[in-house]
Order: C-alpha cells, then sequence, then structure tokens
C-alpha cells in the first residue's frame, strides 16, 4: 500500500513529451505531456495549478478534463475523469466523436450568401435600424 491510501498503479504509462494547451481557473497556457495512461497524465508547466484544481488539457484534436492530483515543482498529475485511447492521443489521431450519425452543417451560413442575397440582407438591416432610430427619437424627443 502506497502513501496516503492510495493503490498502487496497475495501467500502463506512456512517455510521451507531447505539446498541449492546459486551461484551468486563471488563464489557458501552453505545457508538456511528459506521459499518459489510461486514467491520467504527468504534465509540466512554469506555472502548474494548485492540487483539487480542475483542469481541461487539450491534445491535438483531444480535450480531456480532469483534477490535478499532486504538484511537485513544475511537474503534476492528472486524472481524468473519463478514460482516455492512449494510442489515438500518441499517433495524433482526431478524436472519435461520442455522437453517432450524420455531422450536422449549417444550411444557411451568411459567408456562402451570393451577392443579391447579402444586398438584402443588410438592406433590411439597414431598414431595421433606421425605423428603430426614428421610433426612439419620436418617444423620447417629441
Amino acid at each position: 500500500m502506497l502513501a496516503g491510501g492510495e493503490q498502487s498503479r496497475v495501467e500502463t504509462r506512456h512517455t510521451a513529451m507531447l505539446q498541449a494547451k492546459m486551461r484551468d481557473q486563471r488563464s489557458t497556457r501552453p505545457v508538456r505531456v511528459g506521459d499518459i495512461s489510461p486514467k491520467g497524465m504527468l504534465v509540466v508547466s512554469d506555472h502548474p495549478p494548485s492540487r483539487g484544481d480542475f483542469v481541461d488539457i487539450t491534445i491535438g484534436g483531444h480535450h480531456l478534463a480532469g483534477q490535478v492530483r499532486w504538484v511537485q515543482g513544475r511537474r503534476f498529475g492528472i486524472r481524468t475523469r473519463e478514460r482516455i485511447d492512449v494510442q489515438a492521443v500518441l499517433s495524433g489521431k482526431p478524436a472519435k466523436s461520442r455522437i453517432k450519425g450524420k455531422k450536422i452543417e449549417p444550411k444557411n451560413d451568411p459567408d456562402n450568401w451570393p451577392l443579391n442575397k447579402l444586398i438584402a440582407a443588410y438592406g433590411l438591416l439597414g431598414v431595421t435600424a433606421f425605423a428603430s432610430a426614428y421610433l426612439l427619437v419620436t418617444y423620447f424627443v417629441l
């Protein structure tokens, strides 16, 4: 039995040395993941969070949430909320979507509108703004 009532590690840890971004309650900053297992990771940062803080780590397309379990200098350990697909993270493959089905694409994306539709939309916006200004001036001034 280890100190603090912790059990020995059963999960295999893989040396990683991956660049990542960490977001905690203070800021978002670059970090380095030293090793990773299905339940957690060792992270190195110039400004580590405090023990017990919740953090989000982004490695490639993978978003991992967890709690800081220990801090020692610049190094700290994170226990993740969900199991990590270690091979996908190490290989750099994008994260698998947990939602099955077809990807939803926006059907009415203004970036893809033709010029005549944009002119009509901005014209309507201008008329609405002018009418609103007229009503406000009439109500407050007159």
